[in-house]
């Protein structure tokens, strides 16, 4: 099994990038992949938030134990706006984590409103997924240690682990800390080996950040797995199982 654990769907007027379920769903079957975590591509307003997370939750109902939801919305919107959302997206449309976007929403996660994300997450029980690696300095990975400490029974997914570059604090923040993980899009080969030899499999998941139409980076990513010396346990841990556990997935 695979699960990808970062995906985006919908139209971005940030980016200005698209992934349209068609070219979401042809990559899936391409790579083999059962199991996508999506999120929206980032957008700026209240209205387009709840338009893309309606989108998603209906995607979901279409493609059940197949497409999960994870919802992303501007915290810099009104406390209750925030609030009222992502509550419905965990409650009503079972999405399964939140999204702190560092760069595309401009979130410090030390900030009061980068805090309401994770406060929400803990509240709801739900993974949140944290921008890092460009975007410096609120995309830090170590910002995550402090969140981390505060919510001890919060589960932290560093999303691109850094993108090389930034790496090496990923790492320490994934080592300081029991519930940070990793996601590995944008790392090198060589490093997302050395990350899983030092921290262990069950610390890090596969995701490819797919964030336009063409979808290729999906292919990339699952090549890394396969090319890198694992075991067969390491490498069920990277592509599905420490994905499944961290985000409670029900897959049967």
């Amino acid at each position: 099994m695979i699960i990808d654990s970062h995906v985006h769907y919908g139209y971005s007027n940030i980016f200005g990038s698209c992934v349209s379920e068609k070219s979401l769903l042809e990559s899936m079957e391409k790579n083999n992949v059962e199991v996508c975590i999506v999120q929206p591509l980032l957008v700026v307003t209240l209205e387009d938030a709840r338009r893309i997370h309606k989108d998603i939750y209906k995607l979901s109902k279409k493609y059940p134990k197949k497409i999960f939801g994870l919802a992303s919305i501007s915290p810099h919107l009104s406390r209750e706006e925030v609030t009222n959302e992502l509550e419905k997206c965990i409650k009503e449309y079972s999405f399964v984590g939140i999204k702190c976007h560092t760069i595309g929403h401009a979130v410090n996660p030390l900030s009061e409103s980068g805090d309401l994300l994770f406060r929400l997450a803990n509240k709801l029980k739900v993974p949140i997924n944290v921008h890092s690696g460009n975007g410096i300095f609120f995309a830090s990975p170590s910002l995550n240690i402090t969140k981390a400490r505060e919510y001890p029974d919060l589960k932290i997914i560093i999303a691109h682990a850094g993108m090389h570059i930034f790496m090496a604090e990923a790492f320490v923040a994934a080592k300081e800390c029991e519930n940070i993980f990793l996601e590995t899009s944008w790392t090198p080969a060589e490093g997302i080996e050395w990350l899983i030899k030092e921290l262990g499999s069950e610390k890090i998941m596969m995701g490819s950040d797919i964030y336009n139409d063409s979808c290729y980076n999906l292919h990339i990513e699952i090549e890394k797995y396969k090319i890198i010396n694992l075991s067969s346990k390491e490498r069920e841990d990277c592509l599905y199982k420490t994905a499944e556990k961290v985000f409670n997935l029900n897959l049967l």
